[in-house]
C-alpha cells in the first residue's frame, strides 16, 4: 500500500485534482464545493492523497478537525479493501478518531461496515 501526498506544488496537481471531482456528484452546488475544497488544499489546511496498491487507487482530501481526522471527499476504487490500511495509518498518527463526508451511498455503506459515522 502507498499512499503519496499530492502537494500544490507538484507538476500533476491539477489533473489529480480532476479525479476528485466525482466525489461532489450528488451535492446541490458540487463546483462551489469543489472550489473551496481546491482552495483549502491550496492553502495547505487540508492535505490530498493518492492511496495505491493491488486493486486500489483512491483520491481522498483529508485534514484534521476538532482533533479528528476527517476525510472532506474520496473518489477511486478499492475502499473496501483500504479502509483498513486508512484507519491504521490515521491510528499511528495518533488520532483516535476518524470522520468523512459523502454524498454517494456506496461508500457510506461500505464505510459502516468498519465502524464509520457520517457526519
Amino acid at each position: 500500500m502507498y499512499f503519496r501526498l499530492i502537494r500544490p506544488s507538484a507538476p500533476d496537481f491539477l489533473a489529480h485534482l480532476d479525479q476528485i471531482k466525482p466525489a461532489f456528484a450528488g451535492s446541490d452546488t458540487p463546483k462551489a464545493e469543489f472550489d473551496e475544497v481546491k482552495s483549502i488544499v491550496r492553502a495547505k489546511e487540508a492535505s490530498f492523497y493518492l492511496l495505491t496498491g493491488k486493486g486500489i487507487k483512491l483520491w481522498f482530501i483529508s485534514r484534521v478537525q476538532d482533533g479528528r481526522y476527517h476525510i472532506i471527499a474520496m473518489t477511486g476504487r478499492g475502499l473496501g479493501e483500504a479502509a483498513s490500511h486508512i484507519i491504521d495509518r490515521v491510528a499511528a498518527c495518533g488520532y483516535g478518531a476518524i470522520t468523512y463526508h459523502t454524498y454517494r451511498k456506496g461508500m457510506r455503506r461500505i464505510l459502516d461496515k468498519f465502524g464509520f459515522k457520517q457526519v
